[in-house]
């Protein structure tokens, strides 16, 4: 085998070898980076119902005993509870044991289509929150059109006359990762919510600014007083559409009025 060949198969098995690295490291960055497809009319947020996963039965995990939140990026004691958590009974610091009951239920006022588990602040006496981020990028085309409409949704909550309360916002980044704009829906409040340990429905809706390329979902469980964390959320949902174009019929009519509202015109200088 002359020296122009040897060189021609040791450049193939490179050629080879190096397919295969390359091939194996994308395996392991899909993998470990898993991507969605972003589809109009469908809910962006991924385990927004908090199903995915192992929801706490009982009420009282914090720090490393709480499971893994499919999805989600914790921190603190964010949680998903259990609808019918146990509770759980502690000592305080003046040696008293408290039981923490009353935890959302099959019974409590909120969604219909609730399944088994909700977000949940936490057992522990502190702010928490989680988030995850989303590509539109695929949808830059509609959005720098200014047609991209949105439609934020979600049961937020709380515990009786507490005032743990809950922040679901969305923020709008460009390519740069920097910000331009902000949508949220804020927790009702005890009065709201009748002093019940209950979840009501919040939603808004608008534009998405033109630009977009990443939203960043963030759900805040913001602690006041009492013996955990009271904020609760389920069914989190964000669902871009794509503005109509205007109808022929809504074109004529808006014709017709133009010419109505000239010939009116005329009518009255002709009068005076």
């Amino acid at each position: 085998m002359n020296q122009i060949n040897i060189f021609a198969l040791f450049v193939s098995q490179k050629a080879v070898f190096c397919s295969k690295l390359i091939a194996g490291f994308s395996c392991v960055f899909l993998l470990s980076s898993p991507t969605y497809a972003v589809t109009l009319g469908t809910n962006l947020i991924i385990n927004g119902d908090a199903e995915k996963g192992q929801g706490d039965d009982i009420g009282n995990a914090v720090g490393t005993d709480i499971p893994a939140i499919p999805d989600w990026n914790p921190i603190d004691n964010f949680s998903v509870l259990k609808y019918g958590a146990t509770g759980f009974e502690f000592i305080n610091p003046r040696g008293e044991t408290v039981r923490v009951s009353g935890l959302p239920d099959a019974s409590s006022p909120g969604p219909l289509n609730r399944g088994n588990n909700l977000f949940f602040g936490g057992a522990g006496r502190s702010s928490s929150s989680a988030s995850q981020s989303i590509n539109v990028a695929d949808l830059s085309s509609i959005i720098d059109a200014g047609k991209g409409a949105f439609d934020l949704s979600a049961w937020l909550g709380g515990y009786a006359t507490d005032l743990d309360n809950v922040l679901f916002s969305i923020d709008f980044l460009n390519q740069d990762g920097n910000s331009l704009g902000q949508a949220s829906l804020i927790s009702p409040t005890p009065e709201e919510r009748s002093n019940l340990t209950a979840l009501l429905f919040k939603s808004t809706n608008g534009i998405l600014p033109v630009g977009t390329r990443k939203i960043d979902a963030t759900l805040s469980m913001n602690y006041v007083r009492g013996r955990v964390n009271d904020g609760y959320a389920d069914n989190l949902s964000l669902v871009i559409t794509k503005v109509p174009e205007p109808s022929i019929s809504g074109v004529l009519i808006f014709g017709v009025s133009c010419v109505m509202v000239c010939g009116l015109r005329k009518t009255r200088q002709f009068l005076q």
